[in-house]
């Protein structure tokens, strides 16, 4: 992929506004600067009034302006004049204020309340100037229409726009038609700040945006927008900094993004609606941006049903504890098209705390639809990256694989785990280091079986690129010894005379770049017959393996297990905090969560907590919370706040549904059902 080439034929398709040499002061229409009741009839006639005089510019003065909602009209540019002109806009909101319009919401047509500023079907826009555009999102106000349950252990809280949100996701899926789709008061679904739709030859540049009621930006089936030079700082749930979808020839640069979502997020319309109108978001061009806090950086999805595609961003820079990952990608089996000729380049990624480059199907709804999304195309290079719990995170369904992927010139280190790679097929790495170690190279080593005297082992491994096998060399260390040599090759049969000691496995590529497993213990053979949980049982035995159990009688199979159990169970899968106990190192490290104010480290734990605290363990990041629910008889008793992890951990495997098709999440977990379901889960992880 010619970077170079692609970065100016998206510049040759984007045309700037006309905007007359004519304006207009909004004082001169009777706006007051400074008063306490809404200016919003005087700064709107001045708007209409340019417009009919065949477009010029609006002035905003000095001075704090009160506002509800406007709408910008062809060929007029709205200036605010300097740093002290502010349009604060009214937090209160009544259809008088905020009238029902077309809009898009989460990438869903329908009628909802105005944007603060609005345009439909309109050329040659233009908001400039070093003024301010103030939402007045707060806790107290338009933020507490919404409780983000991002976090899974967080506290549940009403959440005001739910019953309104999936409302309008089933009239999504059932076709209904839009002008039948009409929200408004006591719906609570948030305005976007700026939402231009169907319009040609934007320009937003140099202004601040505060305090989001929702998402900042988000320009909907737009033709030739530039973005540059902007301030957008907000922390609100949902508040995504920059969200162009389904445009055509978009610039975004020299800009500043602090946001409580995504900091810019790349869409195409939702689910069903999304693949009927079929138009992608395309010929994007982020360059030379600062990225602070945020959920993502630069994300693609998940609203992409229409598709994505000639997307460059480069010459950026990320730097932040709060922002967990500097490229996103994230799409379902709901969403469906293909984000593709992807690049990432030039780039300096100084802090994150998630990962330089993510990528899952797995977001929201995960495997739950038909429309299977593709992952084709995607250049990374020349990037540097620090810190974060992973280097690079890509996974896809197995249906689907990651194609045409290409990895050139990265640095990463300060990472846990450096690579997450889930069927990715052919892919090129050139010139790869994380932690200071070159890629590819064999990971997640292990071993299947039960290291008992006489048991017949197999060697396991996984790799990111095809290719000849890993060698694989076996490693004994008796009890008060040292490792030596054992044997070689996949299959290794240990011998009646290791009763005791430690085993582990190395696999080393044809590059001689090698990788060693977790040590196991030996341990006596599993006893026939015996049910899981109950001591000797074959289960028993390999968590007693993996060092997940301290021996054979842990605890009776039915009774229901403690926490402070669980949590010692949990220590060979996480990273201890030096220091502290398992219990209170599981609950620093989000895996499980205090009982109120209390550790309670005699108390239990239900079945939907396990569900959450098993996707918490896994070497992939599934940590997240959404609104996804469980197919199961009862999920109407599952709480929200852990219906997505219970969702996920029926469909990797980790727990069951009874033979009534039921998840019973409030029962206590016995010690069998937590054997069996950390097993699970340390298989899945390659331990």
């Amino acid at each position: 992929m010619n970077v170079d080439a692609l970065e100016r034929e998206i510049l040759a398709r984007i045309r700037p506004p006309q905007i007359p040499n004519y304006s207009l002061n909004i004082c001169r229409c009777g706006a007051v600067p400074g008063a306490r009741t809404p200016q919003t009839a005087a700064i709107q006639q001045a708007i209409d009034r340019v417009a009919a005089a065949g477009g010029g510019r609006v002035e905003v003065p000095r001075g704090v302006f009160l506002t509800g909602a406007l709408r910008l009209r062809s060929h007029v540019e709205l200036h605010l004049q300097s740093p002290a002109s502010v349009l604060r806009f009214l937090p209160r909101v009544d259809t008088g204020d905020y009238p029902v319009v077309f809009s898009h919401w989460e990438g869903t047509p329908c009628y909802n309340y105005s944007a603060l500023l609005y345009a439909c079907d309109e050329t040659d826009l233009a908001v400039t100037g070093p003024g301010v555009l103030d939402g007045q999102g707060r806790p107290d106000t338009w933020w507490s229409w919404h409780h983000e349950e991002e976090n899974p252990w967080s506290t549940e809280s009403a959440d005001l726009q739910a019953p309104a949100r999936r409302r309008l996701r089933r009239m999504n899926l059932e076709g209904v038609p839009v002008e039948q789709r009409r929200f408004g008061d006591g719906d609570y679904l948030r305005p976007n700040f700026v939402q231009f739709l169907r319009c040609e030859r934007v320009l937003l540049k140099e202004f601040t945006m505060r305090h989001s009621p929702m998402w900042n930006l988000n320009p909907v089936l737009c033709r030739s927008v530039v973005i540059r030079g902007l301030c957008i700082d907000s922390h609100g749930p949902n508040s995504d900094g920059c969200d162009p979808e389904s445009c055509d020839g978009v610039l975004i640069e020299n800009c500043f993004f602090d946001n409580g979502d995504d900091c810019i997020s790349l869409k195409s319309g939702r689910d069903r609606d999304g693949r009927i109108l079929a138009t992608p978001c395309r010929n994007v061009l982020i360059r030379h941006n600062f990225f602070a806090d945020g959920h993502g950086g630069i994300a693609l999805g998940s609203e992409m049903s229409g598709g994505l595609c000639r997307i460059v961003a480069r010459g950026n820079r990320f730097d932040s504890p709060n922002l967990t990952y500097a490229l996103r990608l994230k799409s379902n089996a709901r969403r469906g098209r293909v984000v593709e000729q992807v690049v990432l380049a030039d780039s300096d990624i100084r802090t994150v705390s998630g990962a330089a480059v993510h990528g899952t199907m797995m977001y929201e709804d995960g495997p739950d639809g038909d429309n299977l999304p593709v992952f084709r195309d995607i250049l990374i290079q020349n990037v540097t990256a620090h810190g974060g719990e992973y280097g690079i995170f890509l996974e896809a369904f197995s249906q689907v694989p990651i194609t045409g992927l290409e990895l050139r010139h990265i640095h990463i280190d300060g990472v846990t785990h450096p690579l997450w790679a889930q069927n990715w097929k052919d892919p090129v790495l050139e010139d790869v280091f994380l932690n200071g170690r070159p890629y590819p190279r064999p990971y997640g080593v292990h071993i299947l079986g039960i290291p008992a005297p006489g048991a017949e082992l197999h060697a396991a491994s996984n790799s990111c690129v095809p290719g000849t096998p890993p060698a694989y060399r076996w490693q004994f260390c008796p009890p008060g010894g040292a490792w030596r040599d054992c044997g070689t090759g996949t299959v290794f049969r240990l011998s009646a005379a290791m009763q005791a000691g430690r085993l582990r496995l190395w696999a080393i590529n044809s590059q001689g770049c090698g990788e060693q497993s977790m040590e196991y213990h030996i341990v006596p053979p599993p006893e026939p017959g015996a049910a899981p949980g109950t001591p000797g049982s074959a289960e028993n035995r390999r968590l007693q393996a993996r060092g997940m159990l301290p021996g054979p009688t842990a605890g009776a199979p039915d009774a229901p297990i403690r926490r402070r159990t669980l949590a010692s169970m949990l220590e060979p899968m996480l990273s201890p905090v030096p220091g502290l106990p398992p219990l209170e190192s599981a609950i620093v490290q989000g895996v499980m969560a205090r009982q109120g104010d209390a550790l309670a480290p005699n108390g239990f734990l239900t079945r939907e907590e396990l569900a959450t605290v098993a996707m918490s363990c896994c070497a992939a990041n599934y940590r997240n919370a959404s609104t996804t629910r469980p197919h199961c008889a009862d999920a109407d008793r599952v709480s929200p706040i852990h219906a997505t992890q219970v969702a996920r951990a029926l469909y990797f495997g980790f727990m069951k549904l009874d033979e009534r098709g039921r998840f019973d999440p409030d029962r206590r977990v016995t010690m069998a059902q937590a054997v069996c379901t950390l097993n699970a889960v340390a298989d899945f992880n390659s331990l």
